[in-house]
């Protein structure tokens, strides 16, 4: 793993102590395939394994993009509600999947807290569903992704864009994916629709193509569930 891995060094916001953490060299990662909500299933390592920075002393975990400095009255409540009950240990070595989920949701916790926008917590939440599809946790996944769509349905109106590092057709898109995914054909259908629908489209063809097809696939879903309540 070492060809994928390396380290870096970091000062927490929190409680200024100095920690080591991994990082991945993505483009050295072989692809095995895509799913069509944007989870990459990679060959050899997962780098979404590494995505969240956890301080060892502390327990502050955010990713990279929301580790900033912090105001007294933000580091006051994390070392209240997260340090003072915080068992020390050291997430900066090479990570299981169990780590991972707990990563996860560790940053979770502290981007609730902090009152971190919808779009970084949907997409935490999405990152946990993609974790536990590779477990083959079925409910696990469902759950997380219910939570990952209510956050980023919120964020898509009330947020301005890049969302969740979306722009507002792919976000569109995803959402469309999700609603799918969750057995709600035809809203999903609407939102497929806006983002096609969009004046950008043509410069994003491969969300279109996808688009296209995930539509095609919503609809045969929509006349199938029409179908079984005629029928029931």
């Amino acid at each position: 793993m070492d060809k994928y891995l390396y380290d870096k060094d970091l000062i927490c916001p929190v409680c200024s102590k100095k920690f080591t953490t991994k990082k991945v060299r993505l483009r050295k990662i072989p692809v095995d395939k895509k799913d069509p909500d944007f989870h990459i299933w990679y060959k050899d390592i997962n780098p979404i394994f590494y995505n969240v920075w956890v301080c060892p002393n502390c327990g502050f975990s955010v990713t990279e993009s929301e580790h900033k400095p912090l105001n007294m009255d933000q580091k006051g409540l994390i070392l209240k509600q997260i340090s003072s009950k915080w068992q020390k240990r050291d997430f900066g070595g090479e990570r299981t999947h169990a780590q991972a989920i707990e990563t996860h949701k560790l940053a979770m916790l502290t981007g609730t807290l902090l009152g971190k926008s919808k779009g970084y917590l949907g997409s935490l939440c999405l990152r946990l569903a993609w974790l536990y599809r590779e477990a083959d946790n079925t409910s696990l996944e469902k759950v997380h992704l219910k939570h990952a769509l209510d956050h980023l349905e919120v964020a898509y109106t009330n947020e301005s864009f890049p969302v969740a590092g979306l722009d507002e057709i792919s976000l569109a898109y995803l959402i469309g994916e999700l609603k799918r995914m969750l057995g709600e054909p035809k809203e999903a259908i609407f939102w497929y629709n806006r983002a096609l629908e969009h004046p950008d489209i043509k410069h994003k063809r491969l969300i279109q193509l996808k688009a296209r097809d995930q539509w095609q696939a919503a609809k045969e879903e929509y006349n199938l569930l029409k179908e079984r309540m005629k029928n029931a």
